[in-house]
């Protein structure tokens, strides 16, 4: 039983009501597998920028959005309140049971939510977004989010990917915009954040806009 507690993340016109971990270091069960570490359960800061440029700078007007590794979902919660058909997707079901209770928590009831590995994607629907937070990071699964993005973005789709200047992911966001023969808009959003024990600080968090 993974223990929860409340958290609300308020921007101006704002309030978003989630449940989100207690103790992620509860669910480490095997630090050797990197499978089975709970990245999903943290919150991270680029989850944070990502939801704050959803709520301040789209409208996805009735447009379907896949978040991948979705993780606790706030950044498509966001996009939910600002018109996109979202599906959450992840590949650990707990992650997905905890959004279904944080898009209820909201109001939001015509979500839909994918349990899904990159590695093994067999999911037909083309999307008008496909978004993600801090999910490029691991070298070694990035081709197989380039096979998703190719298959499963629609015609003129846009993509929207944050991260906190990693250089694997500029690497990665640098050769889709060349691939692909993309445009691309890229912001910069302070992010404060907090955890326990440690004093708050600010990080930057790269948003990327493909289209």
């Amino acid at each position: 039983m993974i223990t929860t507690r409340k958290l609300e993340f308020r921007l101006p016109g704002l309030d978003l009501s989630l449940e989100v971990v207690t103790n992620v270091e509860d669910l480490v069960t095997d630090l050797e597998d990197d499978d089975q570490i709970p990245y999903w359960a943290e919150l991270w800061p680029a989850a944070r920028g990502l939801t704050q440029f959803i709520w301040e700078s789209i409208d996805f007007q009735g447009g379907g959005v896949l978040e991948l590794g979705a993780g606790l979902g706030m950044p498509g919660l966001a996009a939910s309140l600002k018109g996109g058909l979202v599906t959450f997707s992840d590949y650990k079901a707990e992650s997905l049971e905890i959004i279904a209770r944080n898009a209820a928590h909201n109001g939001i009831r015509d979500a839909s939510y994918l349990l899904a590995d990159w590695r093994d994607f067999k999911v037909e629907q083309k999307f008008d977004w496909i978004i993600g937070s801090d999910v490029l990071y691991n070298p070694g699964l990035n081709p197989f989010v380039a096979k998703i993005v190719e298959h499963n973005l629609a015609p003129g789709g846009h993509l929207l990917f944050a991260h906190p200047s990693r250089p694997v992911t500029l690497e990665f966001l640098n050769e889709m915009v060349q691939s692909l023969n993309l445009r691309e808009e890229k912001t910069v959003l302070v992010v404060p954040v907090q955890e326990p024990g440690v004093p708050e600080f600010h990080q930057g968090i790269d948003i990327h806009h493909l289209k």
